[in-house]
């Protein structure tokens, strides 16, 4: 059964890609929630199917379930509400006075 395209479905908010995967071309049939939790550091396979449940994991534009078996060429999305967090750590100028 094909699932409904993500650019057809009528969302209330703005979704942000957080994490984009091209499968291999070697790559050999393996379910999306193994596949990311390979790729995505500190992901759960839980949260992941909990992801795709919420229709948050896009497979070549086309919202999956956790069971989807990703093959070679296949572009691996994770879709969020809210915009990536970037972890830009700057340096201040800071004066120290030490004793």
């Amino acid at each position: 059964m094909i699932e409904n395209p993500v650019a057809d479905e009528t969302l209330d908010e703005e979704l942000y890609e957080h994490f984009r995967f091209e499968a291999t071309k070697g790559q050999m049939p393996l379910r999306v929630d193994k596949f990311l939790m390979n790729l995505v550091e500190n992901a759960t396979r839980n949260k992941i199917q909990q992801a795709a449940e919420s229709g948050n994991i896009i497979v070549n534009d086309v919202a999956v379930k956790s069971n989807y078996k990703v093959k070679a060429f296949d572009v691996v999305r994770i879709m969020l509400s809210h915009p990536p967090f970037e972890n830009l750590i700057l340096p201040e100028d800071i004066p120290l006075d030490i004793v």
